[in-house]
């Protein structure tokens, strides 16, 4: 299924179809991420992602005309076999209540909470197309401080996904009720339960599965996905949100088109959140920007990744009897699919909130039944996925007050400022409020230094960090020290499945890689293992790779796992978890505290039949003090040179430890490395590289033993073979 064959003419077709046809869940069989891609080009959001009898199909909403064009397009389209049996739509629901319901409704109910006390007070923001409120609930004091930070959490963008309204409005009566008074009385907190009151309300009484709001686009069809509305980076592809009207995913006519955009778009004009939680459902998952382009990391990771969690340490568990999940995986918005148009992109650009898209569980296939949206009708099911989600919607609240140095629920604090990637690039998450560096030094390959000004690098302002980038291809660099920052980092080790780089075992080369001419690649269950690596004295050792993936949040039982070992493989744990859609290459940084000092470390990467690439693994160290101990201090001797011989012995003065020797091309491209153990001061070059006779030509040695580095220049003059 070429994405190209699924043109304008489709994509018109399908927006064509009656508003009044019912949507419903059905599954298209799907070939790989293109399958996806292509629905999401159609305008189709992709629900789910399940696998049947070793085929994979793909969850979307559709009404009778999409079902009809998808079979032309030639979609292989058929129901969901153990879905929910919904029956027909009407307002009768024990616990879901509609907006407009007398006495149990949305209104009627924040009306009625908000007469009885003064925990609560609610005010509209906004009106809808229709003309409905857009209720917001102020806890606490019911004026402005300034010197109180606002928090924000919001539900239902999105009409069908009930189970969002209703843990907001779960939310709101814990937080009048119970909310400890040392936050409520040092933070403004609202809620704004339903975004989206028209096609809630359309939800209850007219489609159980609408997802837009109401507006009339004039051409027969309604509605704009008002999370795909938004200002930041609106509309830079069709894949991210569609330009088609009646299609799922369509972004209006215009960033900010919708009155209920634009109310929220008000609201953080005057009320600027420094957090933010927008719920969704379903997935399980914790996502925060950015979501507009795959491999794109916000430069707040630090701080996102403390409240968010990671796969090893979850700020949300999932204990929702029947669930297939443990725990809501936390990532970047493209690890589910990328959005454009979206708030948290746009709220965290335009105002540095430090915002959230949880896309609570789905409770799925409890009982055998496939609920998806059709969340059940169960008070003590909506209560549990409320009590999960406490934890974080708490410590958001609690990290409104200083977000750089804000815990999250699992325990997890940002890290500090620090070198994030060497080498291609150098990535550095810096602190927002100190001065930018003018400046890195970095040690290249052949032991040189060489300064780099700002000329090259992209900085992108955070909240609390910033990252500054910088292109080091040219350079094989080795260490990198940020002038005026107090950080510097070197490379103990590198390797990206190239010819010298021996010793690796699993997994296969492939073309596709970062730099060089090869990086490795899996997409079944296997491993990928280092050799052994001597970290010497080194401390405060970090691994660095880069990565990209064709998984799916949807399936994470498919994922990558990084495990680390300190004897040389004798034991092994899990240091880091790869889950997840990620086409473009991008750095992981993984701090591993027990390899300080180890003579024996290993690295290796276990994949759960993901389809993974990665490239430029190295063993890190921080140390602000390397760049005093880099210089080139002697020259190795050599046994021949020019070498018209079969071998040449290099040569360098005892020191204690081992030693480590590579040889580079004139143009600083490494082409051979080894590690030499303590006791031993030489090094025999056989004269080939990947076990083929290296070229007649120049070529530069490098030597590094006790804290010192020797160079020598080496020429090949043999006769032809």
């Amino acid at each position: 299924m070429a994405r190209c064959a699924l043109g304008l003419l489709g994509l018109l077709a399908i927006a064509a179809a009656p508003a009044t046809a019912q949507l419903r869940p059905v599954q298209v069989a799907i070939t790989g991420r293109a399958g996806i891609d292509s629905l999401a080009a159609l305008g189709f959001e992709v629900a789910d992602v399940r696998r049947v009898d070793g085929r994979l199909f793909a969850v979307v909403l559709a009404g009778p005309g999409d079902v009809a064009r998808l079979g032309v397009r030639g979609f292989a389209v058929g129901p969901v076999p153990d879905a929910v049996s919904l029956g027909a739509v009407a307002d009768t629901y024990r616990v879901f209540r509609s907006f407009d319901k007398p006495a149990t409704g949305i209104r009627a109910t924040l009306e009625a909470w908000a007469a009885t006390g003064s925990a609560l007070h609610v005010d509209s923001i906004g009106s809808s197309v229709e003309g409905r409120p857009i209720l917001a609930v102020k806890l606490g004091d019911p004026a402005d401080a300034p010197a109180r930070p606002n928090v924000l959490f919001m539900a239902t963008h999105h009409a069908r996904e009930w189970i969002s309204t209703e843990l907001a409005m779960w939310l709101v009566r814990w937080l009048a009720d119970s909310l400890p008074s040392a936050l409520r009385n040092t933070r403004d907190i609202w809620v704004i339960p339903v975004e989206n009151p028209d096609g809630y309300q359309y939800s209850f009484t007219m489609d159980r599965y609408w997802r837009k709001n109401r507006r009339p686009n004039g051409d027969g069809t309604y509605g704009v996905d008002s999370n795909r509305n938004y200002p930041g980076f609106w509309g830079i592809d069709d894949i991210g949100s569609s330009p088609v009207p009646g299609t799922e995913t369509y972004r209006g006519p215009a960033p900010g088109s919708e009155p209920e955009t634009q109310a929220i778009m008000a609201f953080h004009a005057a009320h600027p959140p420094a957090v933010a939680v927008s719920y969704h459902s379903y997935s399980g998952l914790v996502l925060h920007p950015l979501g507009f382009r795959p491999g794109e990391i916000a430069p707040d990771r630090a701080v996102f990744a403390a409240l968010a969690g990671t796969d090893l340490a979850p700020a949300v568990r999932d204990s929702v009897p029947g669930s297939v999940l443990a725990y809501y995986h936390p990532g970047p918005g493209w690890h589910l699919y990328r959005t454009n148009g979206e708030y948290t992109d746009w709220a965290y650009g335009a105002y540095g909130t430090i915002a959230f898209t949880p896309e609570l569980t789905s409770g799925c296939c409890a009982a055998g039944l496939y609920y998806g949206f059709a969340f059940p009708d169960d008070s003590a099911l909506v209560e549990r996925v409320f009590r999960d989600n406490l934890p974080f919607a708490l410590s958001v609240i609690a990290a409104a007050g200083d977000p750089g140095t804000a815990a999250g629920a699992s325990g997890l604090v940002p890290t500090p400022p620090r070198i994030e990637a060497i080498w291609p690039e150098a990535w550095i998450s810096l602190d927002a409020a100190e001065p930018q560096p003018l400046s890195l030094t970095v040690r290249t390959g052949t032991g040189a230094l060489v300064t780099r000004n700002a000329m090259g690098t992209a900085l992108w302002r955070g909240r609390v960090r910033n990252w500054w980038r910088s292109d080091l291809r040219t350079e094989t660099a080795r260490a990198v020290r940020v002038n005026g920052a107090g950080l510097a980092a070197e490379l103990v080790s590198l390797a990206g499945a190239q010819d010298a780089d021996a010793g690796w075992t699993g997994w296969t080369r492939s073309a596709d890689a970062l730099v060089g001419g090869y990086g490795w690649t899996t997409n079944a269950s296997d491993t990928l293992t280092s050799p052994v690596t001597d970290l010497g004295a080194r401390v405060r050792v970090w691994l660095q790779f880069w990565t990209k993936h064709a998984g799916s949040t949807f399936t994470p039982e498919q994922r990558g796992i990084v495990q680390f070992s300190a004897d040389g493989g004798a034991t092994w744990s899990d240091v880091a978890v790869v889950v997840g859609d990620g086409p473009s290459w991008y750095p992981l940084r993984v701090d591993l505290p027990t390899a300080d000092r180890a003579r024996s470390a290993r690295v290796r990467f276990v994949s759960a039949g993901f389809t993974w690439w990665v490239d430029a693994v190295g063993f890190a160290s921080d140390s602000t003090l390397l760049f005093q101990h880099v210089a080139v201090t002697g020259t190795a001797e050599l046994s021949e040179n020019p070498v018209k011989g079969n071998q040449v012995v290099i040569a360098w003065p005892a020191a204690v430890g081992g030693s480590r020797v590579a040889i580079y091309s004139f143009a600083g491209e490494r082409l051979v490395a080894a590690s030499v153990a303590a006791g031993q001061a030489e090094y025999v070059w056989d004269l080939t590289i990947g076990g083929r006779r290296a070229p007649n030509g120049a070529y530069i040695v490098v030597v590094e033993a006790g804290g010192r580095v020797y160079r020598r220049r080496l020429f090949l003059t043999r006769p032809p073979a």
